[in-house]
């Protein structure tokens, strides 16, 4: 994994003090969150993850408390690399995931549990969720200065 220092957390904090009004989670509550989600049995599901400094969102799978180890800012990932926690504004579990065909053939859809993993941050009781069309979202960041 790649090795992030203080620098590069320091300008992800600078961008999002820049470019939103509200910061909800910080490394230490998105460790909290994805390590609740593994301890309640859920998999290696799909998630959608929309990051400060990225223009779009990308589809990748969930961390597992293993991937979380030891406790650092950044975790790697085969899907976009290594990624610091408090780079990500929000991150949502689609109620279908539709893992990518390589090949051409049809793209299979998974349905995932949306009710068991809404009962996991209201357990913990301090992640503001969001119920989108596609799923459930979970927010870092809210409130660009651009719309305030």
């Amino acid at each position: 994994m790649t090795e992030h220092g203080r620098e590069t957390l320091r300008r992800l904090g600078a961008r999002a003090r820049r470019d939103f009004s509200r910061a909800h989670m910080s490394d230490t509550t998105w460790r909290k969150r994805l390590c609740a989600l593994d301890e309640a049995g859920f998999g290696r599901g799909q998630i959608i993850v929309q990051f400060i400094a990225c223009p779009g969102p990308r589809v990748m799978t969930r961390p597992t408390r293993a991937d979380l180890w030891p406790p650092r800012p950044s975790v790697d990932s085969i899907a976009v690399g290594p990624f610091e926690l408090r780079a990500i504004a929000w991150r949502e579990r689609p109620t279908l995931a539709r893992w990518p065909s390589r090949d051409g053939r049809p793209v299979p859809t998974v349905p995932q549990d949306g009710a068991h993993a809404r009962a996991v941050p209201e357990v913990l009781g301090r992640f503001p969720l969001e119920e989108t069309e596609q799923g459930l979202r979970i927010l870092g960041f809210s409130g660009r200065w651009s719309e305030t």
